[in-house]
């Protein structure tokens, strides 16, 4: 099992080496008391998601997101397939030995198969942190239309633990056996997104207000696994062949200090600084549709996040593409080469640049609102009616699609109840709440996607809560 045990720790180092909003990432508190809803944001808190809604037809002509009297951010961190009780059973549970010393829970055969069936789909684990900076709209008349500004950053990671790594570790090193690691993925980074959004009603066609946004992306460090093939077979007398197939890149911002092993140049301590140089820039694109079909009924359509982003500082390439073999777990020469096939540790070079995608996503929504100019008064609603498709995997989108039901209720002219329910995608079932208050010139919000993780703590796979403000003149 120590064999066993130090394959599996190398395959994690491999992939641990240090989702724009996307179809998943975690957003603005009303949209995330929503379920994520998209079509339920106006005004400032509609860029990045539909930005045909930044025009509202209301008397309110100026808005502001500033740090105070509440900073805009969103967290979500965890996974999509473990939950805490289970994960305290199968790791994190101690047992007092007979010397002493604490040991780790010994698995019966029960355990492992319900262990097994935990990651028979695969299992990743998530971080999204959206911080807003800034955000200014100004709408000088409704024949002008509305026009936007907002910076923020977003920290987004995803990693997909391959389903040969839990086999491999509970059974051992069975005979006759091939372990594949092709499902593992991992991608981070680090991006700032700089957004100038117009939006306008056109007369010509009542009712439908169309925007665009350009996003200027710098980005300040990223991380992929572009492709782990690699492959293990195991035979007769505890030997253990295959491949090591396995791919990465990544780029840091110079200000990072960060060192290759690799890399001549001098060593110096890792710093961090809010306003690094970037490592990579890019230019994307969000357009949006909004067209009402009754008094009381619209629809919205919008496609985000369409462009690319350049990495072109201290981009570094690590590889390996050789075969294993292991016959001794005492020989540190084999233990040695083991890890550099797992990891390309010692294939690492400086190359010009990469090229990766932004996290395209389409939306298209179904609106129901009995509000007068959604201005909230006691007893009104809005609700969606929503589906969300992401065309790729980076950090904050999903190709599987997501369907979501939300609403938000007046219970009076300041506060306002919001919920809804978030099915398929990434997070596969999710049921949001959260609260809205509305005090005129100032609007705070508060409220989590995942509200069924604050009732049943231990049953819960992910934290996500969002928290915000907006000023409205």
């Amino acid at each position: 099992m120590k064999k066993i045990f130090l394959i599996s720790i190398a395959l994690l180092s491999s992939t641990l080496i240090a989702q724009g909003i996307g179809s998943q990432g975690s957003t603005d508190a009303r949209s995330m008391s929503m379920g994520k809803s998209f079509a339920s944001s106006f005004g400032l808190m509609s860029i990045g998601k539909n930005p045909a809604n930044l025009y509202q037809d209301t008397s309110s002509v100026t808005e502001f997101i500033l740090p105070l009297p509440v900073p805009n951010v969103s967290l979500s961190v965890g996974s999509n397939f473990i939950t805490i009780d289970d994960y305290n059973y199968y790791f994190g549970t101690k047992v007092i030995g007979d010397d002493g010393k604490n040991y780790g829970r010994e698995l019966t055969e029960t355990d492992k198969k319900n262990l097994k069936e935990i990651f028979k789909d695969g299992g990743s684990v998530y971080s999204d942190i959206s911080f807003q900076l800034i955000g200014v709209k100004i709408q000088p008349s409704k024949s002008f239309g509305a026009i936007g500004f907002s910076i923020t950053d977003r920290f987004s990671s995803t990693l997909t633990l391959p389903k040969s790594l839990i086999d491999l570790g509970l059974d051992g090193n069975l005979p006759n056996q091939v372990y594949n690691f092709s499902d593992t993925k991992f991608k981070a980074w680090w991006l700032r997104k700089t957004s100038f959004t117009y939006s306008r009603n056109f007369d010509l066609l009542k009712g439908i207000s169309v925007g665009a946004s350009v996003n200027l992306v710098s980005g300040y460090f990223y991380i992929g696994v572009e492709k782990i093939n690699t492959e293990l077979k195991t035979g007769d007398a505890n030997i253990i062949t295959g491949k090591g197939d396995f791919l990465a890149y990544s780029s840091f911002s110079k200000d990072f200090n960060v060192k290759y092993n690799f890399d001549n140049k001098p060593k110096k301590d890792f710093s961090f600084t809010a306003f690094p140089d970037p490592s990579g820039k890019g230019v994307g694109f969000d357009f949006g549709l909004s067209a009402k079909l009754t008094e009381k009924f619209s629809i919205a359509f919008s496609i985000t996040d369409i462009g690319s982003i350049e990495w072109n500082k201290d981009v570094a390439q690590f590889s390996s593409n050789a075969p294993i073999y292991l016959d001794d777990i005492t020989d540190k020469d084999q233990i040695d080469t083991l890890t550099t096939r797992l990891t390309g540790k010692n294939n690492g070079k400086y190359i010009n640049s990469i090229k990766t995608d932004m996290a395209t996503a389409l939306h298209f929504a179904v609106v129901y609102s009995n509000r007068e100019n959604n201005i909230r008064s006691s007893g009104r609603m809005l609700a969606v009616l929503e589906f969300h498709y992401g065309f790729n995997e980076q950090p904050g989108n999903y190709k599987s699609p997501r369907v979501v039901t939300g609403l938000d209720y007046s219970l009076t002219k300041v506060v306002g109840l919001r919920s809804g329910f978030s099915i398929g995608g990434f997070d596969k079932f999710s049921w949001a709440l959260g609260l809205g208050f509305d005090l005129g010139l100032l609007e705070i919000n508060i409220g989590s996607p995942d509200f069924q993780n604050v009732i049943s703590p231990n049953s819960a796979k992910r934290v996500t809560l969002a928290f915000d403000s907006r000023w409205r003149f």
